[in-house]
């Protein structure tokens, strides 16, 4: 096989390097834009989550004969019923904003491929390139949010439940080891990833919720497991966090693909840079 073949994983921190690149010139041109999408990127998953963990809550009230004794005064205070109503309109309410969270990252996006266009040598000739520009920054910035997002769920894992962190990470070095060994020595291998590659990623990181499930199941039958509802908590966390990295994985996919005309785009727009 031929040394491109065999680069698999200088070819991902090529893309990783370029990826923050491209992150250093749109902050340079439009930090206000990058920022707000960005947070309103990581906001919409916040609340995305939140509206996961609302439903089991209110499952568990209504399995339950009284308001559970864990809860906080002010809500055992509540009657049940009202209880389990104001969780429903809270969870509908938290969807409404994240739905607004995107719209607005959506919105920022568009701003900051404006502010790329107008600052260029000649805007008028290449209002042609909005698309792309905002396609580029509603990209980066959901991949900057996704990243954060996944750093910070890592945090509350070693925290909550470390065994099943460092599973899950040994999964992920175990796994992306023999991808790359497999890449380098085989054709077929490479030629599948080269076709295939959301389709390989997808497949990762199914498993490696599989395996976050199956060590679960074999810690709370024969190890020490925390609570219950610790390792509820931490299955949802684990994957929401694995289903971030598939997305900053098709953004980067997609980033990297799109790297010769966004690297042209970036050239006509500001050819001193």
């Amino acid at each position: 096989m031929s040394r491109d073949v065999k680069a698999l994983q200088y070819r991902i921190l090529s893309a990783l390097l370029w990826c923050v690149c491209l992150g250093q010139n749109l902050m340079s041109i439009a930090p206000r834009a990058v920022l707000m999408a960005h947070a309103a990127h990581f906001c919409a998953q916040v609340l995305l989550i939140t509206t996961y963990f609302l439903p089991i809550k209110i499952v568990i009230l209504l399995g339950s004969e009284t308001v559970p004794a864990y809860l906080p005064a002010p809500l055992k205070a509540l009657d049940q019923t009202a209880l389990i109503i104001g969780l429903g309109l809270l969870t509908v309410i938290l969807y409404a904003f994240y739905l607004g969270a995107g719209f607005m990252a959506s919105r920022y996006s568009r701003t900051g491929a404006r502010a790329l266009i107008d600052g260029g040598a000649e805007p008028a000739r290449l209002k042609t390139q909005l698309a792309l520009a905002a396609r580029t920054f509603s990209r980066f910035a959901r991949g900057l949010s996704d990243a954060m997002f996944t750093l910070i769920v890592f945090c509350v894992l070693l925290y909550l439940y470390p065994s099943l962190l460092a599973i899950g990470l040994a999964y992920s070095m175990l796994a992306a080891a023999v991808l790359i060994g497999l890449n380098n020595r085989s054709q077929r291998v490479h030629a599948v990833l080269c076709r295939h590659p959301l389709t390989v990623a997808d497949a990762f990181y199914s498993m490696g919720f599989l395996a976050a499930f199956a060590f679960i199941i074999v810690d709370f039958l024969c190890l020490t497991p925390p609570h219950l509802y610790i390792a509820l908590i931490a299955l949802i966390l684990i994957r929401q966090s694995l289903s971030r990295l598939k997305v900053l994985t098709q953004d980067i996919l997609y980033l990297n693909t799109h790297a010769p005309s966004i690297n042209r785009m970036f050239l006509a727009l500001h050819p001193t840079r």
